[in-house]
């Protein structure tokens, strides 16, 4: 099959699974294939029957299309549970795998197509114009890539169930008119479960003829041996005489998590399961993977932009459904009973098929036990809440912990914890400065660093005591810009004028939602307020308005989870509030860039940060015993201490920011 490759191809098919066949056969409906120079590339020879396709749909779609002469066999009932019941204006249709690959086989033979077999060991990418695949060491350049290849998906967290669906099927011949020819079998639940869900899946292909097959949804795949057991029982239970003339069976993955691999616009398309067309509930795949083509070779042959993505709506659903076959899969057998027995096939199959509005939804979840929905709805609520706060916010994290602590009355405990961290992070991101200063930090070079570092905190602390509203005024100012340009710098926002703008936000939200705390510390700093007074509608406005404003500017993330914790921080004191932006952002952002310009290890950063660690706690205690102890005048402190540190990280981000624009 292999042959010398060209340099250009019009398409290209890596894979011609069941997603790139039926797109190469609508192209072909829409003779866009004529003429065409097309490479397929495979893992390896097609099996004879790798797999069995199976679908609804209206008998007048089917007529009007390319599927009609493959299809094998057709049934206009379906049981389920004990249920029976009519398809009404739609019908099951098979189509046998190996039709569908003899099919795509017969129309590449008469196109202008090269095979490759390389076991996907293939490099792919674009350059902006073309999908570039290299194969050994040549590199082809395709006009138009369709990427059939089994993808890898993310890691799972506790709210995304990774379940199988395994089957394991016998193609039988029964000496006795024994099936119904017009009916199938879609669930019978009379097996055993084995703390799965599974049911029987028959599929009549004659009266004497059929596909028996035992499926399990769970997260283990079922045994060859014990689904020949649950087949044999089934059969002899309901006294069928057999002969077994085939077997079929396969493992479908039910996930949730997304694929890593993207497609990239016209130039490169995911087919099939890659790109997400394999319904993770059910399994089901073909009509999704047929309405996907149809909707990608009209996109290409208008030259207008792809279809968008699946519903969110419908990927919640799935994921409450795998949850509760994950953690009660007794309730398999119950939920997909009553889905039958309480709506027709016809609302069935469209809410299958992500076709129906809201209140259809509404009116099928009615027919449901309710309670199992609601409490998966609560448990992946929770699940996503704590997943947000440990990927992408320790600060968000922190200022709930906050929050529950300070409503069990249990905030000493909270103080102790911050204590601590400021030990482990908050005081020695500040540190290290020396580190990226100095080229030579040892010697005449610290003892110069340390005079200077010295200097400009006591021209701080001077100004405060020298006029304590101008001293304050600096502190607010440089605090704003030093803890917006940390927290910008980290996101990599580009957005002019940023820094300033969200620590004047932030600052300000932090210190105007704890408002008469806020008076009593600027009292103890000598600052007299001459108006005692702070309207809370004007305080939320600035926090939510603001908030709305920054994320409908930047888009960001992590930007919305701190604006959440600067909400959260409204109903937690003062003092540990601000401590724990300090540490748990502010310095953790800080650590994190030091880290990364320093390229070394936390734990070797940490003591080198010790001695200075240290020294910035004696200066504290000495500074403690001539001035009585007071937050206001911890602050001042604070801001004497903070002042050198601001500076020089100041010149650290800007000359990152320049490196990474340049």
């Amino acid at each position: 099959m292999d042959a010398v490759l060209a340099s250009y191809y019009d398409f290209a098919f890596i894979g011609m699974g069941c997603g790139n066949a039926l797109m190469l056969m609508q192209l072909e409906e829409e003779g866009l294939l004529k003429g065409k120079k097309i490479l397929v590339i495979e893992p390896h020879e097609k099996e004879k029957n790798d797999r069995t396709f199976c679908f609804w749909m209206n008998p007048t779609e089917m007529d009007s299309g390319f599927l009609a002469p493959m299809v094998s066999h057709a049934w206009s009932s379906v049981t389920v549970g004990n249920g029976k019941q009519a398809l009404d204006s739609m019908k099951y249709y098979r189509i046998p795998g190996a039709v569908l690959n003899v099919r795509a086989q017969e129309l590449l033979n008469r196109e202008q197509v090269n095979y490759v077999l390389t076991g996907y060991s293939c490099d792919a990418r674009t350059d902006g114009e073309h999908g570039i695949i290299s194969i050994g060491n040549q590199e082809i350049k395709v006009q138009t890539v369709f990427d059939n290849r089994p993808p890898s998906y993310s890691a799972p967290g506790r709210h995304e169930a990774r379940l199988y669906q395994s089957f394991y099927g016998w193609q039988v011949k029964c000496p006795n008119p024994v099936f119904d020819p017009s009916c199938f079998t879609m669930m019978d639940f009379e097996v055993e479960q084995e703390d799965a869900t599974q049911f029987m899946y028959v599929l009549p292909l004659s009266e004497h003829h059929a596909l028996v097959e035992i499926t399990r949804f769970g997260e283990h795949l079922m045994s060859a041996d014990k689904a020949d057991a649950q087949l044999r029982s089934y059969l002899l239970k309901r006294g069928i005489q057999y002969e077994i003339e085939d077997k079929e069976q396969g493992a479908i993955p039910m996930f949730i998590g997304k694929t890593v691999e993207q497609g990239i616009g016209q130039l490169w398309i995911n087919t099939g399961e890659r790109a997400g067309k394999l319904k993770p509930s059910t399994g089901y795949s073909f009509e999704r993977s047929l309405t996907h083509a149809k909707n990608t070779v009209q996109s290409l042959k208008r030259a207008i932009p792809m279809e968008k993505s699946a519903s969110k709506r419908f990927s919640y659903y799935d994921r409450l459904l795998l949850q509760i076959l994950r953690d009660r899969p007794e309730q398999g057998r119950i939920i997909f009973t009553r889905l039958f027995a309480k709506n027709s096939a016809k609302q069935v199959f469209d809410f299958l098929d992500e076709r129906t509005k809201l209140s259809d939804d509404l009116k099928i979840f009615s027919s449901l036990p309710i309670g199992t929905f609601v409490t998966a709805a609560f448990k992946d609520l929770g699940w996503r809440v704590l997943a947000l706060l440990k990927v992408s916010s320790p600060f968000l994290l922190a200022s709930v912990l906050a929050l529950l602590f300070n409503l069990l009355d249990l905030m000493p405990f909270a103080y102790a914890i911050i204590g601590l961290w400021l030990l482990i992070l908050g005081i020695p991101h500040g540190a290290l400065d020396h580190l990226h200063v100095l080229e030579k930090p040892s010697g005449r070079n610290i003892a110069v660093y340390a005079s200077v570092y010295l200097f400009l905190g006591l021209a701080i602390y001077g100004l405060f005591h020298w006029s304590s509203w101008l001293g304050l005024l600096v502190f607010l100012l440089y605090s704003v810009w030093h803890f917006g340009q940390t927290d910008v710098v980290h996101w990599r926002l580009k957005t002019k004028g940023i820094s300033l703008l969200w620590g004047s936000y932030f600052l300000g939200g932090l210190l105007l939602s704890h408002w008469s705390e806020t008076r009593q510390v600027l009292a103890e700093m000598q600052v007299e307020l001459p108006v005692n007074f702070m309207d809370k509608r004007m305080v939320w406005a600035w926090i939510i308005g603001g908030g709305l404003m920054f994320l409908l500017l930047t888009r960001n993330r992590a930007m919305a989870a701190s604006i959440l914790a600067l909400i959260v921080l409204a109903a937690v004191p003062l003092i540990p509030a601000f401590a724990i932006f300090f540490v748990f952002q502010h310095s953790l952002y800080g650590w994190i860039t030091l880290k990364n310009v320093l390229a070394k290890p936390s734990f070797k950063l940490w003591f080198k940060a010790l001695p200075f660690t240290l020294g910035a706690i004696l200066l504290f205690a000495v500074v403690g015993i001539f001035a009585p102890f007071t937050w206001g005048q911890v602050f001042v402190f604070l801001a004497a201490l903070s002042f050198p540190h601001v500076v020089l990280m100041s010149r650290l981000y800007n000359s990152r920011r320049r490196s990474s624009i340049g």
